[in-house]
């Protein structure tokens, strides 16, 4: 009886392990289909990029004859792309630099001060999250673009820019301080370590993970963003890269290659950075789940 229960139970864990096999391989074949379904119209703009416009009429899933990398060089000139990308790169890392730090300091002031009045001031600022842009972006030209004459100008948009990301990295980075134990601080202030220096030498390089997981968000919004911009740059010296790319859409309507050429530059500074924090993205995450 003992030998046939043994042999019982080896065979229900068999049988468990087979489960586990197939739910894996069925998990991953969907995993594989959705990546190809998103991939697709990535690598459709990659391909249309270094064809001709007849070839890209004639058949859209069609490989190119004969590459046109000269769509590239003819979309980067008509772009302005340098002029056009040095506004984007000064817009978005001025944003992500300022939310960096500021959102971290208020998320650590919120986090550890223990007080009605901090409290409250946290939950408007979450509540100020659920207005739309759209709902205030009219009283903010009158005001800094029509009253304080600041249009055609980076700086409002900098400063509106980080006023719309700061909430959300005050929420997001400080569930992350919420798993690092009191008791660092009280420890580096007794061996004399001052405020600053606890927050600036131990606490900022903690939330290493986060803080790159965070940019990634907000960097990918801010150069990504269209509607802003437009409301307070207007000069072709000013315009940021996606507006140059909404101009050269409008202008060159019928030239579907060099369109599909400036798509592709455009993308290819967040693909870089976002390739480059990869394993910071996924170990914030992963905290963040495991801790917050």
């Amino acid at each position: 009886d003992v030998y046939k229960r043994q042999l019982h139970v080896q065979a229900g864990g068999a049988d468990v392990m087979k489960q586990k096999r197939y739910a894996g391989a069925v998990l991953l074949v969907l995993a594989l289909v959705a990546t190809v379904f998103y991939l697709f119209p990535l690598v459709l703009v990659a391909i249309n990029s270094v064809k001709t416009t007849g070839e890209f009429t004639s058949n859209p899933f069609s490989l190119p004859t004969v590459l046109q990398w000269g769509n590239y060089s003819y979309a980067f000139g008509q772009m302005h792309f340098l002029t056009s990308m040095r506004n984007s790169l000064v817009i978005t890392v001025s944003v992500c630099v300022l939310v960096s730090l500021l959102g971290a300091m208020a998320a650590y002031a919120v986090s550890r001060v223990k007080h009605k009045f901090v409290a409250t001031v946290y939950y408007l600022m979450l509540a100020s999250m659920c207005a739309p842009f759209q709902a205030y972006m009219i009283p903010l030209v009158k005001i800094y673009a029509s009253q304080l004459g600041m249009n055609n100008s980076l700086i409002p948009v900098i400063y509106i820019g980080l006023g719309l990301n700061i909430c959300f990295s005050i929420f997001l980075v400080r569930g992350f301080l919420n798993s690092i134990p009191k008791e660092i601080d009280e420890a580096a202030l007794i061996d004399g370590c001052s405020s600053t220096k606890l927050f600036f030498n131990i606490i900022m390089p903690m939330l290493t993970p986060i803080q790159v997981t965070l940019l990634v968000f907000v960097a990918m919004g801010v150069w990504n963003d269209y509607l802003l911009s437009s409301l307070f740059l207007n000069t072709q010296e000013m315009r940021t890269l996606p507006m140059m790319i909404r101009v050269f859409c409008a202008q060159y309507s019928n030239d579907y290659a060099p369109m599909m050429a400036g798509l592709v530059m455009s993308i290819l500074p967040m693909l870089a950075f976002y390739l480059a924090g990869q394993k910071q993205i996924l170990e914030g995450v992963v905290q963040g789940s495991v801790k917050g």
